[in-house]
Formats: C-alpha cells, sequence, structure tokens
C-alpha cells in the first residue's frame, strides 16, 4: 500500500500531500501530477487535499465558461488514473488559448447563455484565425482573407494571387480548418463532460442541473466537422501524403541529399540529419524518434515509461562470448527500439534492420560524455541549455530537401514514415507484420463478413524472428536506391552496389 508522497513549501506554508498509489502511477506520472497539484494549490492557496474535495458550486456552475469547462475537464484527465497524455494536455491548454483570441473571444462566454448561432460564429472565426496564424501562407494571400473574413476563397481571388496548382488551391481553402476541428471537438467534450458532472452533483442535492444540452452539437449535424471519408477526399485532392518512390528517384536523392549534410556546416546538422533518416528506416512519427534515449543511460524505474535504443555494444560480456545480446527489459535479442507510450497509447518495440542498426552505431558513437546534460539522448539538441535536451525542429533541414527534390509539396517527416510502407507493399510483406510495424491497430471492418475480430487479430501477431526479416529486407531496397550511403553502411557480407558519378552517370 505505497503511496508517493510530495511534501514542499506553498505560498509560505509547507504542505505535504499524497500524489497516488505506487501501484497504479508511474515514478514520471507520478512527477507530472505532483506538479500540477502543487501549480493548482499555489493559485488557489488551498491544500491539494481541499482541492480535490471541493465540488462545483450552484453558483459556480451557472457562471462557467466555456475555458472553465475545458479547464475542468483538462484538471480532471490529470487527476486521473492513468492520467492523460502530455500531449492531450497540450492540446486541451491550445483549445483554450485559441478561444481567448481576440478575434475569436469565445472562450470567456458563459455555457448557459451560448446559442448554437454563436458556435457557428466562433467556429468560423477560429478557423480564419487558425489561417491567419499559419506558417504555409504568404503574406499576400492571409491578408486577403483577413480582408474579407473568410478562408473559403474562390478560384478567380486565388488566380488573382497567381494559384494556379489545384492541389494548392484545395490545402488553401482548408487552411486552419484542422485547428479548428481539434479545438471545437475538444470544446464539445468538456461541455459534454461538465453536463454529467452536473447532473451527478444535481441528483445528489435532490435538484434540477442548471447547465443541459450542447450546443457544440450542430457542427456535426450541419456538417462542419469532416468524417474519415471527407478528410480522405481532401488528403487526395491537396496531394498530402507524398511519401518517396522510386519511379520519380526521390528515395534515392533524399537518402544522398541527407547523407551529405551531416557533414555541412561543421557538423552542426549531424544530429539532425540522423534523426531523419532513422525516422525514414524506422518508419516512425517524428516525435517518437526524436525521444529516443540510450537504454544504459535510462534509470532502471524509468526505463518502461521512456522510449530507447538498445545495442549489442551495451551487453560487452555478450560480445565477448560470441553471442548476440539480449535485452534485459524485453528478453529479446538483437538490437532493438522501444517506443513508450505512442499515438495509441500502446508500447512498441521493434527489432532494428540492417541501415538503422549501422545509423544508430554511428550515433552510438558519437554520443556526448555522461556529464552532459543532453548525454542520454540518441538525438541531442545543438544546445546543452535547450528546455528538453533532445532534438525537435527539422524545419530548415526538411526545406533544403524538398528544394533539392524540386517537388510542389513536402516531402514531410510524416512522408517519411510512409516510404517504409510503400516499399513494404513493393516486396509483398504481410500486412500482419506490416501493422506491426508501424504500430497500427487493426480493428474488425464491420463492412467486411470475412474481417477477422480484434482478438483473431491479436492471435496473428507476428514472431520477432519475422519482423527482423521483414525489416532486413524492406532497408535493403530502400537503401539501394542511394549507392553511396548502401555502400558505407551495408553489412560487410553484402556486395558494393555501383555508384554514380558526380555527372550521373554510372561508373
Amino acid at each position: 500500500k505505497a503511496s508517493y508522497e510530495d511534501q514542499r513549501k506553498i505560498n509560505g506554508k509547507v504542505m505535504r500531500f499524497t500524489v497516488g498509489d505506487t501501484r497504479d502511477l508511474s515514478l514520471e506520472e507520478a512527477h507530472r501530477l505532483a506538479r500540477h497539484k502543487f501549480q493548482e494549490s499555489k493559485e488557489t492557496g488551498a491544500h491539494p487535499k481541499v482541492n480535490e474535495r471541493a465540488e462545483t458550486t450552484i453558483e459556480e456552475m451557472r457562471q462557467l465558461t466555456v475555458n472553465g469547462a475545458i479547464t475542468l475537464y483538462r484538471d480532471m484527465l490529470i487527476r486521473r488514473t492513468p492520467p492523460a497524455a502530455e500531449g492531450t494536455i497540450k492540446m486541451l491548454n491550445n483549445t483554450i488559448a485559441r478561444l481567448d483570441r481576440d478575434e475569436v473571444n469565445f472562450g470567456s462566454k458563459q455555457i448557459r447563455h451560448i446559442t448554437e448561432e454563436d458556435v457557428l460564429k466562433a467556429f468560423n472565426a477560429t478557423w480564419l484565425s487558425a489561417a491567419l496564424h499559419s506558417n504555409r501562407l504568404t503574406p499576400e494571400i492571409k491578408a486577403h482573407m483577413e480582408k474579407v473574413g473568410r478562408v473559403n476563397l474562390t478560384k478567380e481571388e486565388l488566380d488573382k494571387l497567381g494559384v494556379t496548382s489545384e492541389a494548392m488551391r484545395v490545402r488553401i481553402k482548408a487552411a486552419g480548418v484542422s485547428a479548428a476541428e481539434q479545438t471545437f471537438a475538444a470544446a464539445s467534450r468538456a461541455v459534454r463532460y461538465v453536463i454529467d458532472k452536473e447532473k451527478r452533483q444535481a441528483k445528489k442535492a435532490g435538484r434540477n442541473p442548471i447547465i443541459f444540452g450542447n450546443d457544440f452539437q450542430v457542427l456535426w449535424e450541419e456538417g462542419r466537422m469532416r468524417d474519415a471519408r471527407a478528410l480522405h477526399s481532401y488528403y487526395v485532392k491537396a496531394r498530402v501524403r507524398n511519401p518517396l518512390g522510386e519511379a520519380d528517384g526521390t528515395l534515392g536523392a533524399a537518402i544522398e541529399y541527407l547523407w551529405s549534410r551531416r557533414l555541412a556546416q561543421r557538423g552542426q546538422n549531424e544530429s539532425g540529419v540522423y534523426y531523419l533518416l532513422s525516422t525514414l528506416f524506422l518508419g516512425a512519427r517524428r516525435n517518437e524518434t526524436a525521444e529516443l534515449a540510450w537504454f544504459d543511460r535510462v534509470p532502471e524505474s524509468e526505463r518502461e515509461t521512456t522510449s530507447w535504443v538498445w545495442l549489442d555494444a551495451m551487453d560487452p560480456k555478450a560480445r565477448k562470448e560470441g553471442r548476440t545480446s539480449v535485452n534485459p527489459m524485453t528478453g529479446k535479442e538483437g538490437a532493438q527500439v522501444f517506443f513508450a507510450q505512442t499515438k495509441n497509447r500502446r508500447d512498441h518495440n521493434m527489432p532494428l534492420g540492417p541501415f538503422s542498426t549501422a545509423l544508430m552505431r554511428h550515433r552510438f558513437e558519437r554520443r556526448l560524455e555522461a556529464d552532459d546534460p543532453r548525454a542520454r539522448w540518441v538525438y541531442p539538441a545543438r544546445s546543452a541549455r535547450a528546455a528538453e535536451g533532445h532534438y525537435k525542429d527539422s524545419k530548415a533541414i526538411m526545406k533544403g530537401l524538398g528544394e533539392k527534390l524540386s517537388v510542389e509539396f513536402g516531402p514531410t517527416p510524416h512522408d517519411l514514415r510512409r516510404t517504409l510502407g510503400r516499399y513494404a507493399g513493393k516486396l509483398q510483406i504481410p500486412d500482419r507484420i506490416v501493422s506491426r510495424l508501424f504500430n497500427h491497430l487493426a480493428p474488425k471492418d464491420p463492412t467486411d463478413p470475412d474481417a477477422g475480430s480484434a482478438s483473431t487479430i491479436r492471435y496473428q501477431e507476428p514472431e520477432w524472428y519475422e519482423l527482423q526479416e521483414a525489416l532486413s529486407r524492406v532497408e535493403q531496397l530502400m537503401a539501394s536506391s542511394a549507392p553511396t550511403f548502401y555502400n558505407q553502411l551495408k553489412p560487410v557480407d553484402w556486395p558494393l552496389l555501383p555508384e554514380k558519378e558526380k555527372g550521373g552517370v554510372d561508373e
């Protein structure tokens, strides 16, 4: 029955409070929850236990604003066991900030007094505001949008602005809509949470609820919130998904360009280049790769909640005995990567292929000394004073890559992830293995009577060696499009590829 406890001085008073049960919370989650309780008490002046015990009064419920509801919802997600992911909390904080912008001015509206018309008007204002804050639109287009008060510009207006590409027109018309959809979906969930909470309090007090009815629902009734089919149609028309390929030579050119960039600017781009190449060969999401740490530099108590890389070099005993290393946490052989609490809230463990292993070895040989504050990260930030310590922003390198490839859109870091899927398809790797490599959930398709159930799909979990074989084949095919890179990082028993001269002629 051990529990985490915190004792600190809050507003001049020493307060001791329980954070949670050690069986329910990891150390990292307990730290995050303790920080929230401290901040809450600092703002209210009350003991954390008093803040937890206090219920929303009738008068407070009458005056509750939209952002007040989102704050209550956010705090509930932080307190619950297990607490919500940091990405969710960040999204809710962004939602509050967007609704508080002067041009939107909706966060301070009392829930009891808003109407469906208010919601629709605020949605459009948020959409325009998000578009004007976008870094993907030119100043001329933003100025015109602000002048006419809308994002959905006509063909004639776009022609006058010099936009001739149909895909670009689709993108401009949809600028900011994703942010607006996310904002109002979160606000709707928060209001629904408050309504349910108020119903329970009213029942307990023997009174009628003060708030009932969620006016945000009008957005779905009027088709303002895009469904999966509408999103897919937008992705196709706007050419959002642009994996690198063989026919247009983009994959080979991208790999060679990135590999050459690691030495540019006296090595200042090295960490970023390895980060992008690893994202490509791992098929990972950009934040998943960025947050990778070295297994041997992660405290044992944090290894289940931290993303890490394991290499054979971390087990000198196995090397001395001439056998493959076994990771002590997973019990699996060989070089591998572990992504903690991914987008679908599942941990993801997978082997490293030959080229991703070689890239990691290069990083391992160049890693920082143990006393450096960035020492644990596979891709450390340039500055030792960086807040999170690891590499984050690849915009400059990706922009240079886009110019090198002379493509209209992208590529983006997520296009690098998609590339692994494209090449797995070329080799006809079974879907169950590809889904496992990408850590995709595979729910039963209700429209397909022959689709397997979720339980059956779990029974088809690939074995470790199947993943290793699949990655070896896919990585070999991908890397062979860039002979210089391939020859420098390939396994010693693989044959060399003929490299191209600078003029582009085969030797």
